[in-house]
C-alpha cells in the first residue's frame, strides 16, 4: 500500500494505518525506552511527537531503525520526515528477531556502531527482540563487554522472551560462550566467520511451543 503525506487527507489515512495497523498507538502506554550508556538509547517504535521529544531532551543524532527501509510502511515514512526535519540521520537496518543474523549483518553492525554519530537510539517494533540484538552488540562492539556479561537480552525490563523463537541469539551467544572459554583468543566475528555454522544454528533451534505462541500470536512481535 503506497501513502501520501503531500496531502492532508492522505496524511490521516496513513496516520490512522501506522497508528492502528502498525500497532503504533500501543507504544504510547509503553515506550520500552531504556539508556544504555550516556550516548545510546533503546526502545520500541515511538510516536512522532515522541520521537521529537526525545531526540530533543537526549541529543540524539542518530536513529537506528531495526525494521528496515519499508517504503509501503505509514510509519516508516513518517519517521523518515521527521527525522529530516529533526536534522537527525536515520540509518534503517534490517535484521529478524527469529533467525539468526547472518555474517554480513553481524559485521553490519559493527561498522554501524563504529560509524555513526552519537547520541544514538535505535529501536524495532515492541523494543524487545531486535533492539535487544542490536543493544547486545552495542555493548561488545562499541563498549568492549564481553558477550557473556551483556544484559540486553532479558524478560524484565524489555520484554524478551527467550524460551521462544526469539531465543535463536540468545542460544549463539550461550554456543558462542562456550567455545570462547576454551578459546580466547577467538573473536565473536572470526568465530561466527571461520567455527560456526550459522544456518545449521539457526535450523536445529528448538522453541517451547507455549513461549513462542505466547511470543508470536499473543504478543504479535513481528
Amino acid at each position: 500500500m503506497r501513502f501520501d503525506l503531500s496531502t492532508p487527507w492522505g496524511r490521516a489515512i496513513a496516520w490512522l494505518y501506522a497508528m492502528l495497523v502498525e500497532h503504533n498507538f500501543t507504544n504510547v502506554f509503553r515506550l520500552n525506552f531504556h539508556r544504555l550508556s550516556h550516548e545510546a538509547y533503546r526502545s520500541s517504535q515511538p510516536t512522532m511527537w515522541q520521537l521529537e521529544r526525545i531526540v530533543r531532551k537526549y541529543g540524539i543524532r542518530t536513529i537506528i531503525n531495526l525494521k528496515g527501509a519499508n517504503p509501503d510502511s505509514a510509519y516508516w515514512l513518517f519517521e523518515r520526515e521527521t527525522c529530516a526535519r529533526l536534522g537527525v540521520k536515520l540509518i534503517d537496518v534490517s535484521i529478524a528477531s527469529r533467525s539468526i543474523p547472518t555474517l554480513e549483518r553481524l559485521k553490519r553492525a559493527k561498522e554501524v556502531f563504529e560509524t555513526a554519530e552519537y547520541p544514538i537510539w535505535m529501536h524495532c517494533k515492541a523494543g524487545a527482540d531486535r533492539a535487544g540484538i542490536y543493544a547486545t552488540l552495542y555493548q561488545h562492539f562499541r563498549l568492549g563487554i564481553p558477550l557473556e556479561q551483556t544484559d540486553q537480552l532479558r524478560l524484565w525490563p524489555y520484554g524478551h522472551i527467550r524460551h521462544s523463537k526469539a531465543g535463536k541469539f540468545d542460544h549463539l551467544l550461550e554456543l558462542y560462550a562456550a567455545y570462547h572459554k576454551d578459546h580466547p583468543e577467538v573473536g565473536f566475528l572470526d568465530w561466527a566467520e571461520r567455527v560456526a555454522d550459522l544456518e545449521r544454528i539457526d535450523r536445529e533451534y528448538k522453541p517451547a511451543g507455549l513461549a513462542s505462541f505466547i511470543n508470536d500470536y499473543v504478543l504479535r512481535r513481528e
